[in-house]
Parts: structure tokens; C-alpha cells; sequence
């Protein structure tokens, strides 16, 4: 299966700590992979170096066949408008109306008319379920309206890549379901390949076909969902105990 991202060797400092431990990684076209682990494993570090917010002291990143580390800013500006990114907060600017937040990406990357405009970002709001929050502003609608307002950002421009940080995070029960159901819709009917960072046991069960568990920076196991819970590592077991499935 053709792999849309290749990690080989990766390392990372912050100061005197090393976070990220010769990480090598892959994920696959079509797939929904997720990155699992404690708090402060460098979950989070892994994507912010995925998507270029951090440069890692050594390694290399492949998106697309193209090493994004040394790359100039033209050519991952390209790379970039292929990806798609929802913030754990959902990071919507509360002085726009989710029209307007959704419309920014279009915006910006595009030179599209204002009527298509509209046409796009009412129906990115239709693969999310959320036509009647149009004109209401993210102050007006609840945690989990917020996430599918940010989802439906995120997709705007259609991406082949999209990146989830804590998609169900101070979600109940019943909203988080829905987002993974979202995010599962959008990986099987838009063939959009998905990287999702949670540490939400339940999600991790309806969404994952493969897994990278991370402790200390290091790659406890890579590989698919069943074998990581049939696994003998016992950092592993301790993570999976703690939830039902």
C-alpha cells in the first residue's frame, strides 16, 4: 500500500531533554492511524514536526515521496494546502461567524469567487452535519458543535491528509462517538488518509486501523489495532486496562 508519510530516524531536543527518540513511522494512503501514549510521551511533538511548526535535530520526514525537512518555503506551502489540521481546541476566532471560519482557508489559498465561496463552505458544513450553525458564532454552540465547526475548516480545501489532535477531548460519551463517526466518514467516503492523536480508549477502539504507541519519546509498538491490545508489553496492557472495549 503506498505510504503518504515515511518518519526514518527522528530525533528531538528541547534544551538538555531529548522528547522524540530515533521515531520511525509510516502511515498509508487511506488509513486512520493513530498515535496513542502517556502524557508528555511527545504525542504531540511528533505532529507539530509533521506539519512543520518544529524542526527535529536529526531524521527525515516524507510527505508525499518530498523530504519536507530543508524544504523552501514555496514547496511546503504546496505540501501544506494538501493537509488539513483540527486543533485540539478547535481554535475557531470567536469575532467570526462559522461561515466566516470556515470560508478563511478558501480564502486564503484560493482565488475563487465569493459565490463559490459560499457554495463550498455551506457544504462542508453539510459533511459535518452542521448547515443550521451557518450563521452563528462559535460562542453560540456547544463543545461538540465547535469540533465539527473546526472539522469542517479543516476540510475546506479538500485535503488528502488530515491531522486530528484530541478530536474528542472534554467531550461526553455520545458527542465523542459522533466526532469519531465524522472522522471515519470522511476517512472511508472522501479517501482521505487520517492521523489522529488521542488518548481516549473509546475512540481508539471505533476509529484506528494501526497505532504507534509512544513512551519516553520511543516507539513501543507500531502496527495494527488487535495486535496492540493482544500485546505483551506490559506499558501497553496498563494503557488498554484502563478502558472497556
Amino acid at each position: 500500500m503506498k505510504k503518504v508519510i515515511e518518519i526514518n530516524n527522528l530525533n528531538t531536543e528541547f534544551g538538555e531533554k531529548q522528547i522524540l527518540k530515533d521515531v520511525s513511522i509510516d502511515v498509508r494512503e487511506n488509513e486512520v492511524l493513530v498515535i496513542l501514549g502517556g502524557s508528555g510521551c511527545g504525542k504531540t511533538t511528533l505532529l507539530k514536526h509533521i506539519i512543520g511548526l518544529h524542526l527535529p535535530v536529526s531524521g527525515s520526514i516524507k510527505i508525499f515521496e518530498q523530504e519536507i525537512i530543508g524544504m523552501d518555503e514555496g514547496e511546503f506551502d504546496n505540501t501544506l494546502k494538501k493537509m488539513g489540521v483540527l486543533f485540539q481546541n478547535g481554535a475557531l476566532l470567536n469575532s467570526l461567524s462559522i461561515r466566516e471560519n470556515v470560508a478563511i482557508p478558501i480564502r486564503q489559498h484560493t482565488d475563487l469567487s465569493e459565490e463559490i465561496v459560499q457554495r463550498l463552505v455551506r457544504t462542508k458544513l453539510h459533511l459535518v452535519d452542521l448547515d443550521e450553525a451557518i450563521d452563528m458564532s462559535p460562542s453560540q454552540l456547544s463543545g461538540g458543535m465547535r469540533k465539527r465547526a473546526a472539522l469542517a475548516r479543516a476540510i475546506a480545501l479538500d485535503p488528502v491528509l488530515l491531522f486530528c489532535d484530541e478530536p474528542t477531548a472534554g467531550l461526553d460519551p455520545v458527542t465523542s462517538a459522533a466526532i469519531d463517526g465524522l472522522i471515519k466518514k470522511l476517512n472511508v467516503q472522501l479517501n482521505m488518509t487520517v492521523v489522529v492523536i488521542t488518548h481516549e480508549l473509546a475512540s481508539i477502539h471505533r476509529i484506528a486501523d494501526r497505532v504507534v504507541f509512544l513512551d519516553d519519546g520511543k516507539v513501543l509498538f507500531f502496527g495494527k489495532f488487535e495486535d496492540a491490545r493482544n500485546s505483551k508489553i506490559s506499558q501497553i496492557n496498563n494503557f488498554f486496562q484502563k478502558g472497556i472495549f
